[in-house]
């Protein structure tokens, strides 16, 4: 079974699984390759950019990113610069050690901070509308996951089209392609907390346990029973 440990900018995946086919979704990646201990290269992919899984024999763990997180932004602006993926040494190792979740989580944040990278909390500081920058919390919160854009619309008293367009200006992502990749994160986190793949979909908003795994398989490139057998 994959360990899967989430935090607010990203979700840290240590998979089981090596074949995904080629997909596309919202999250940007890191992709850390080396030995079982040890990794000093990593593989960065984009937001949108039609991918696999790097280097599967030496992919140790990887990263599905928030598009709208600070870390996005700084690979955005200095590593990717065409539609393919970018594979990179890194100057200070990420050493993989027995630990606990908290524990992995700080010697992920610890390598990419040495690295260079941005890891900082979504403060919404470049953002200027104030609704945008509360749509985006409160949607990390995992609130709204089942709600139409034209219900958010009505209860941030703005038009449906103008909340799309500030959304879409101020974070570089769709509000639906958003509220679906949250969708996701959810049902992965209900999953790997021991709850059935029925009850996640209908918890994480999707219609159903089919149209969960349609979408699952279709932005990830896997079916979320492989990532968690």
């Amino acid at each position: 079974m994959s360990r899967i440990v989430f935090e607010d900018e990203y979700v840290i995946v240590v998979p089981t699984f090596k074949e995904v086919v080629p997909h596309k979704h919202a999250f940007y990646h890191i992709f850390f390759l080396g030995d079982p201990s040890r990794c000093d290269e990593i593989t960065v992919t984009g937001s949108g950019m039609l991918h696999t899984m790097a280097s599967p024999d030496e992919c140790r763990l990887f990263l599905m990113i928030d598009p709208t997180s600070d870390l996005a932004d700084y690979l955005k602006d200095n590593l990717i610069t065409e539609d393919h993926p970018v594979r990179l040494k890194l100057s200070v190792p990420l050493v993989i050690e027995k630990e606990d979740d908290i524990s992995l989580s700080r010697s992920v944040e610890d390598c990419l901070n040495a690295n260079g990278f941005r890891v900082q909390r979504f403060s919404g500081e470049d953002v200027e509308d104030y609704r945008v920058v509360r749509l985006v919390k409160e949607i990390r919160e995992y609130k709204h996951l089942d709600d139409k854009i034209e219900k958010l619309a009505a209860e941030y008293s703005i038009s449906e089209s103008r909340l799309s367009h500030a959304f879409k200006e101020s974070v570089g992502i769709s509000l639906k392609g958003y509220l679906t990749i949250a969708q996701l994160k959810y049902a992965y986190k209900l999953v790997n907390e021991g709850k059935s793949k029925t009850y996640a979909a209908l918890e994480a908003g999707f219609a159903s346990p089919a149209h969960l795994a349609y979408i699952c398989k279709k932005q990830m490139g896997i079916s979320i029973t492989d990532v968690f057998k």
